[in-house]
C-alpha cells in the first residue's frame, strides 16, 4: 500500500512539472490580455470530474471580487447559455479535448464570439484547437496502475486553475481587503470586523533621551517590534527593529549612547480606537507599514497600544 500511494503522488509530481514546463511567457501575456479586454463573466465550465474543478476556479475567483460562474456544459444547451454574451470570457476544462458536451458548449460560445481558453491535455485535440488560448492543463498518465482514473488529468486542472486566479487576482489588485469584504462570515473576514482595540500590544514608551542600547533591550524583551516614544498622553515617536538595524549599521561602534530622538519617526501614523481590524489593514497597505499606533477617539493623543501585522494576535 505504501508503495501504490507513494508512486501516486510521484505520477502526479510528475503531471504537474510536466505541465509547468509547457506554460510560456507568451501563453501568460495572451491569458492577460484576454483576461483585461473583458467587461463581462469569467465562466468556466466542465463535465464530470473537471466540472467539479471547474465549480472550484469559479468560486475561488468570485473571492477576488471578478465576476465568476461555473457553467454546466449540458445545462447550457437547455437554456442556460441564455444571458451570455461577447463581453464575457469562457474558460473550458477536458482533458481529453473531446468531451462531447464542451464541444458543443464550445460551438454556441463561438457563435456568441465569446473568447474562448481551454485547459487540455494537449494542443491537438479538437477543444483546443478551436480555442483562442490552450493551456496544458491535463495528463495523458493518470496516477492509478490502470491509467484510467482521473487523478493526475484533475490535479493538472486544478493546479493550472488555481494559478489563473491568481492571475487574475493580480490583474485586479486583490488584497486581503478585499477577500474579507467578500468572506464576512469567513474567519478571516470575522477578525477583519473585530474592533481594533480588542487586537492590541502594550508597548514601552521612552523618552527622547534613552540611549540606543536601552532602546535595544526594551525591544528584546517583549515582541512589539517597536518601542514609542514620549508619554502615555503624548506621543512624540517611534522607533521599530528597522531602525534600530539601520542605526546600528550606520553607527557600528557608537550607536549605544545615540540618543532615541535622533533615530525616531516623527509623526507615527496613528488610527482612533472606534476603527476595524479591516480599517488598520487596509490603511497600513496603502501606506507600506507594519506597526500602527492606536489611540482614543476622545483623546488622540492618549497612546492605547500598537497594532502590527508581524506580531498581530492569533485569533
Amino acid at each position: 500500500m505504501y508503495s501504490s500511494i507513494y508512486q501516486s503522488i510521484s505520477r502526479q509530481i510528475d503531471a504537474i512539472e510536466n505541465m509547468q514546463r509547457q506554460f510560456s511567457e507568451s501563453q501568460y501575456e495572451t491569458l492577460i490580455r484576454l483576461i483585461s479586454t473583458q467587461s463581462g463573466n469569467i465562466i468556466f465550465s466542465g463535465i464530470g470530474k473537471s466540472g467539479y474543478i471547474a465549480q472550484k476556479v469559479a468560486s475561488s475567483i468570485k473571492s477576488t471580487g471578478a465576476n465568476a460562474l461555473f457553467l454546466h456544459a449540458s445545462e447550457a444547451m437547455h437554456g442556460d447559455i441564455g444571458p451570455l454574451n461577447n463581453n464575457d470570457l469562457a474558460f473550458l476544462i477536458s482533458n481529453s479535448g473531446e468531451t462531447p458536451e464542451i464541444l458543443a458548449l464550445q460551438y454556441q460560445l463561438k457563435q456568441r464570439d465569446i473568447p474562448m481558453i481551454t485547459l487540455t491535455r494537449n494542443h491537438t485535440n479538437s477543444v483546443a484547437i478551436q480555442a483562442d488560448l490552450n493551456l496544458i492543463a491535463g495528463s495523458t498518465k493518470e496516477a492509478d496502475s490502470l491509467n484510467i482514473l482521473p487523478t493526475s488529468s484533475t490535479t493538472c486542472a486544478l493546479i493550472m486553475g488555481d494559478a489563473i486566479t491568481l492571475a487574475i487576482a493580480e490583474y485586479y489588485a486583490f488584497s486581503s481587503a478585499v477577500f474579507a469584504n467578500n468572506h464576512p462570515h469567513g474567519n478571516l473576514g470575522l477578525n477583519a470586523l473585530k474592533p481594533i482595540k480588542t487586537q492590541l500590544y502594550a508597548v514601552p514608551i521612552i523618552t527622547l533621551d534613552t540611549p540606543l542600547q536601552l532602546v535595544l533591550s526594551q525591544l528584546l524583551s517583549g515582541h512589539q517590534g517597536c518601542v514609542l516614544i514620549g508619554e502615555p498622553q503624548k506621543l512624540q515617536g517611534l522607533i521599530t527593529e528597522g531602525d534600530l538595524n539601520r542605526a546600528i549599521s550606520r553607527n557600528p561602534h557608537h550607536w549605544q549612547d545615540i540618543p532615541a530622538k535622533e533615530i525616531m519617526s516623527l509623526h507615527p501614523i496613528t488610527l482612533d480606537d472606534q476603527h476595524t481590524v479591516h480599517d488598520a489593514e487596509q490603511l497600513m497597505q496603502q501606506q507600506s507599514i507594519n506597526t500602527m499606533v492606536i489611540v482614543d477617539h476622545r483623546n488622540t493623543q492618549q497612546i492605547l497600544g500598537v497594532y502590527t501585522r508581524i506580531y498581530r494576535k492569533k485569533i
